[in-house]
């Protein structure tokens, strides 16, 4: 850990992901850039919802099959979709990298320069609808989407290894850096509403993760992205450095967003960054969608869980369902 870049890169990350949303109720107030506000775009609540059985995806699984529950109060499940029955949206996955500055390649995103080309046998499982886009943020105020969503995967190949090309150390990794993260991740979010039919966003950082924030912050900006349907993946090369603890903070912040979102952080190496990401494509293009209304849009965060009914457990002995942990209802 370099003490001159670690601390500053956290403070940007902090301030940055706090600014994304409206506060939500139940997380302490954390002051907000003026015009970065994330928002629901409809009433109905979905629950993207992933189910694996030995690690694979499980795809026999019907909509009376599944209960949920919000803040404990099991509520009827209003529209139910399969995207092994190609009934769920479209995914736009977005790539999102932090500029590969010198000096810090291990910690960021720099083992993934010129490696981009690795991913193109795992994108050409993307189904007819599915996009793919890039975009990246830089500690000395940079904000770019590099690639909208597309469907051309030479293009996106050539828009990740723009994005890597190194850059010198900014030596300021301040207020800058914080507004390129906020605007990068609210760029990311307009353009995936201003396509019709709305697909499913999803992040996939390739970041090595070496970032941290004080808890209460780190779930105030969790408050805010669950205000979105999106979820977050990440792919770690293993040669990035572990961080093993921060003493009264949220350390690895990626990390953290993805398992509350419903996502998954995966550890790779050049030789399985293929791999990798096909293990997150076979994940949501057998997903399951599950809609339900909610009782107010009071913008507080509601804790959720969804389960297999009792009456088919013994059914499906060893699956395991993973989504999102909670939701917040705004207008």
């Amino acid at each position: 850990m370099r003490p001159t870049v670690i601390p500053s890169l956290l403070r940007s990350l902090t301030v940055s992901l706090c600014a994304l949303s409206a506060i939500a109720q139940d997380a302490s107030p954390v002051p907000q850039s003026p015009g970065i506000t994330f928002r629901s775009s409809s009433n109905l609540v979905l629950v993207d919802v992933i189910a694996l059985r030995n690690g694979l995806p499980d795809k026999t699984l019907k909509r009376d099959d599944f209960q949920i529950f919000d803040n404990g109060r099991q509520v009827s499940i209003k529209t139910f979709d399969s995207a092994a029955q190609s009934t769920t949206r479209p995914l736009a996955l977005w790539f999102v990298v932090l500029c590969n500055m010198q000096g810090y390649e291990k910690e960021g995103s720099g083992f993934f320069r010129d490696q981009a080309s690795r991913f193109k046998p795992a994108l050409q499982y993307l189904e007819e609808q599915d996009t793919v886009a890039v975009a990246h943020w830089c500690d000395d105020g940079q904000s770019k989407l590099d690639l909208l969503p597309t469907g051309n995967v030479e293009e996106v190949i050539t828009a990740l290894e723009r994005a890597l090309t190194p850059m010198p150390d900014t030596k300021d990794h301040d207020r800058e850096g914080e507004l390129a993260f906020q605007k990068t991740l609210q760029l990311i979010v307009d353009a995936t509403r201003s396509s019709h039919p709305e697909p499913l966003p999803v992040v996939i950082f390739l970041y090595g993760d070496h970032s941290g924030m004080p808890k209460s912050e780190a779930d105030h900006f969790v408050n805010e992205l669950l205000e979105t349907s999106a979820i977050a993946f990440g792919l770690k090369d293993q040669r990035s450095p572990g961080l093993m603890f921060l003493i009264g903070e949220q350390k690895e912040i990626a990390h953290y967003i993805a398992t509350e979102t419903g996502g998954q952080y995966l550890k790779v190496t050049p030789e399985t960054y293929a791999t990798g990401l096909e293990e997150i494509l076979q994940q949501l293009h057998f997903r399951y969608a599950l809609g339900f209304k909610p009782e107010a849009l009071d913008g507080k965060r509601h804790k959720l869980s969804v389960k297999l009914a009792d009456s088919v457990k013994n059914q499906h002995k060893g699956v395991r369902l993973r989504h999102r942990l909670a939701y917040v209802p705004v207008s």
